[in-house]
């Protein structure tokens, strides 16, 4: 089992911006929320290690909505205990992890609908939105911010 499945099984996540996949892999994304939203993929990097190294850098989750997909499985919204922090996770339809992303700074995620195409729209609580895309999650893309697209 994964870092992150064990993680996540206990209803943790590690307290790093990035995406976290069921399988092991993991990806750090460069992320600023205030005064301008901007998300881009960074490296790949080792969760084991980063753990080692930090081992306090973990977080609880509290899930604050369940969006279910037409392709299968869920999609769950929330926050983490320091409530600035946001998550977006994607579960298959027997409950397993697929893939989680967690933004320290990103507000929790509150509300989602499921676009054509096999895509996410996710509303923050700090009103703003971006596109998931379900098949390839480390596609991020920025659609509005209060309420003005971009």
């Amino acid at each position: 089992m994964s870092k992150i499945n064990e993680l996540w099984n206990k209803e943790k996540l590690p307290t790093k911006d990035g995406i976290y996949f069921a399988n092991g892999e993991s990806f750090s994304f460069l992320a600023e929320f205030y005064p301008h939203v901007f998300i881009k993929k960074g490296e790949s990097f080792n969760l084991v290690d980063f753990l080692n190294k930090n081992p306090d850098c973990i977080t609880t989750i509290d899930i604050f909505q369940k969006i279910k997909i037409q392709m299968g499985g869920t999609c769950l919204l929330g926050e983490c205990s320091h409530g600035s922090e946001g998550f977006i996770a994607y579960i298959s339809s027997d409950k397993k992890l697929n893939w989680v992303i967690y933004f320290e700074e990103s507000n929790p995620f509150i509300n989602a609908i499921e676009l054509p195409d096999k895509f996410l729209e996710v509303e923050s609580s700090a009103n703003y939105k971006i596109i998931v895309d379900l098949k390839n999650p480390i596609n991020i893309n920025i659609v509005s911010i209060n309420g003005i697209e971009v």
